[in-house]
C-alpha cells in the first residue's frame, strides 16, 4: 500500500506544474471569453470548447510518461507490472480530476451566461452529439473515458517509441494515418457516422472502457521485458 501511495505521489508531483499552468491558461482564456462577449456578443456568437484542449493536453503528457518515469521506478525496485498498476490507477485518478473540472466548468460558465444574459455563448462538447442537454454526471463520464482513451492511446504510442525506437514509432504513426485515408476512399465514414449517431452515449462509454482494457492489457504484455532504457 505504501508503495502505490509513493508512486501515485511521485507521478501526480511529476505532473503538478504542467496541469497548473494548463488551467491557468484555460481559465484565462474562458475569462478572456465572457470579456470580449460583452463588448461584442451583440455582433458575433462564441463557440467554446473546454475538453478539446483537455484531451489533447493529457495525450500529449500520456506520450512522454514512460521515458519520464519507468527508469526511476525501476531503479527503486518496482516491478514492471506494479508500475503498469500504479500508472493505471493514476490514469483513472487523473481523468477522473480532469471530467470533474471540466463538468464544473461547463456548469460555471451556464450559470454566469444567464446571470449576465450572454445568449450567443455556445459550449461545444462531445455529449452533444448524442444529447441536446448537460447532464452533469453523463458529461463527467463520457470525459473521463474519454480521457482515459486519450491516455492509454498516447501511452501506447509511447510504448512502441519506447521498444522500437524511432522508425518503429514514425511506422506506426503511418499506418494510423492510412485509417483515415481509406476511410475517405472506401466511403467507410458514412455508415460509421449513422452506427455511431444511432447508438447511446452509454454504449459508447461501455465500449471505449472495453478498447482501453484491451489497450492497456496489450501495453502491460509489451512492457513485460522492457529495457530501463528506450531503445
Amino acid at each position: 500500500m505504501k508503495t502505490v501511495q509513493g508512486s501515485l505521489y511521485v507521478l501526480f508531483q511529476s505532473y503538478k506544474k504542467s496541469n497548473i499552468i494548463f488551467w491557468m491558461i484555460v481559465f484565462s482564456i474562458v475569462s478572456l471569453s465572457f470579456f470580449i462577449d460583452a463588448f461584442f456578443g451583440q455582433y458575433v456568437s462564441f463557440a467554446m470548447t473546454i475538453s478539446i484542449p483537455v484531451y489533447i493536453f493529457y495525450s500529449v503528457k500520456g506520450a512522454k510518461i514512460l521515458n519520464n518515469t519507468l527508469p526511476y521506478f525501476l531503479k527503486l525496485g518496482l516491478s514492471r507490472m506494479q508500475y503498469m498498476c500504479n500508472v493505471g490507477l493514476f490514469f483513472i485518478v487523473w481523468s477522473l480530476a480532469g471530467a470533474f473540472i471540466i463538468s464544473c466548468t461547463h456548469k460555471i460558465i451556464t450559470l454566469i451566461s444567464n446571470l449576465l444574459n450572454y445568449d450567443n455563448m455556445i459550449i461545444v462538447h462531445p455529449i452533444l452529439f448524442f444529447s441536446n442537454s448537460y447532464s452533469f454526471l453523463l458529461t463527467m463520464s463520457m470525459d473521463t473515458v474519454l480521457l482515459l482513451f486519450c491516455l492509454t492511446s498516447s501511452l501506447l504510442l509511447n510504448v512502441i517509441f519506447y521498444r522500437f525506437g524511432i522508425l518503429g514509432g514514425y511506422s506506426f504513426i503511418g499506418l494510423l494515418a492510412l485509417i483515415p485515408i481509406m476511410m475517405v476512399i472506401f466511403e467507410w465514414y458514412t455508415p460509421l457516422f449513422e452506427l455511431v449517431s444511432n447508438t447511446s452515449a452509454f454504449s459508447i462509454i461501455a465500449s471505449l472502457l472495453v478498447i482501453i482494457i484491451f489497450i492497456y492489457i496489450l501495453i502491460s504484455s509489451a512492457l513485460r521485458k522492457a529495457s530501463a532504457i528506450s531503445s
